[in-house]
């Protein structure tokens, strides 16, 4: 099985990652020399699809099928067309990616199934997050506790040339769950808890999670039930707050997502492209989790100072490798070198038990400590601001 993968950022890592893991050989194709997928892959093409067709034509002609790990909507649409030219399996949803890549249409369509959401503004009151309706990440993300702080958030959004969406700020776990649809039937994978920087971003994936079996069963139903309105033929990322008045599910992601799927192979032995390759093929199983756990998280290295850090920060990293074992991890995506100022980890560290696991991501946060001389060691988290009674 020989994989195409065209995007060579974060989400081509990831598909690299997955790829590699089921013994599939792996092709990038990025127009920027210095995308990191590259380096991971057992071939990389340095190449606009978009400016040479007939070069892209000839290397998709040599895959079995093709993942795209970008966002770019021309880039999509185009390489939906040619894998329907070249009859080549194209593992995406270009349609339920249109209705995703909107929070105002994904939240219709899940308002539509009874899907539990924050609620929308001004029925939330304060603290409440604004955040722009199709922008990836984090991007324009901003929790906002008056007025003044509202309107400067949503003046930056619509300086990016975006709709505002502004829902209440759920507490509560973050947690995520992919789900596989075969354009009629869709079944939910396995959940994990996403932990976040100071911005927002996802610096760390936990998996399992801690939650009750009535709260995980009703999440997998979501993600079920939201796949199956959109006759998801691909793979989807649905991510929610687990708050303490229940269920909120924050948004949908129809593409194949960075950071969970590794996460989920290294805890439970799932392979979310594997099931996402037999799924398009009308295959579509049930996932069948091994008991295991697991820690994914990102750090940065910058002059005698490490961090926890999300993941657009890590996307700097600069011809990765991949590494067992180092400062006692499971596994390391890293570009490490002792003589360098500055360097980028993603750490693995796996067990039999979640606390296990974390216990090996202890012991591997002190040893890089220890054996770099690191002078500092910080972990933001969200700015937490109580309101005034």
């Amino acid at each position: 099985m020989k994989i195409g993968i065209v995007g060579g950022l974060l989400q081509g890592m990831e598909a690299v990652y997955l790829a590699k893991k089921a013994g599939y050989e792996t092709v990038v194709i990025d127009r920027r020399t210095s995308a990191p997928a590259g380096d991971l892959a057992d071939s990389f093409e340095v190449i606009d699809i978009s400016e040479d067709k007939y070069r892209a034509a000839k290397i998709f002609s040599d895959c079995d099928a093709v993942v795209p790990a970008n966002e770019n909507i021309n880039t999509l649409i185009l390489l939906n067309n040619m894998m329907k030219e070249l009859e080549i399996d194209f593992l995406f949803d270009l349609n339920a990616y249109n209705v995703s890549s909107s929070k105002i249409l994904s939240n219709e369509l899940m308002e539509r199934c009874g899907i539990s959401l924050p609620k929308s503004w001004p029925t939330c009151g304060f603290p409440a997050v604004v955040k722009p309706s199709s922008q990836s990440g984090s991007i324009g993300v901003k929790k906002v506790f008056n007025e003044e702080q509202m309107e400067c958030a949503k003046k930056t959004i619509r300086e990016l040339g975006d709709d505002v969406v502004i829902q209440e700020f759920a507490e509560g776990p973050n947690i995520s769950v992919e789900v596989i649809g075969d354009g009629e039937h869709a079944e939910p994978m396995i959940l994990t808890e996403v932990i976040l920087d100071e911005k927002y971003d996802c610096k760390m994936v936990r998996c399992p999670i801690e939650t009750n079996k009535e709260t995980a069963k009703e999440f997998y139903e979501c993600g079920r039930t939201i796949a199956e309105e959109l006759k998801l033929k691909g793979i989807m990322d649905v991510e929610a707050i687990d708050s303490n008045s229940g269920l909120k599910v924050l948004e949908i992601d129809a593409r194949i997502p960075s950071q969970t799927p590794a996460a989920v192979l290294n805890a439970t032995g799932v392979n979310l492209l594997q099931h996402l390759t037999e799924g398009i093929k009308g295959k579509l199983t049930k996932a069948a989790p091994k008991e295991g756990a697991a820690i994914y998280e990102h750090f940065a290295y910058d002059n005698g100072i490490l961090r926890s850090c999300g993941e657009k920060v890590f996307a700097s990293v600069m011809k990765p490798y991949i590494v067992s074992g180092l400062f006692g991890s499971s596994e390391m995506i890293t570009d490490y070198d002792s003589n360098k100022k500055s360097w980028r980890a993603t750490v693995i560290c796996r067990g039999k038990t979640p606390a296990e696991a974390w216990d090996k991501r202890q012991h591997c946060l002190a040893q890089m400590i220890e054996e770099n001389r690191i002078e500092k060691y910080l972990d933001p988290v969200p700015e937490v601001v109580t309101l005034p009674a």
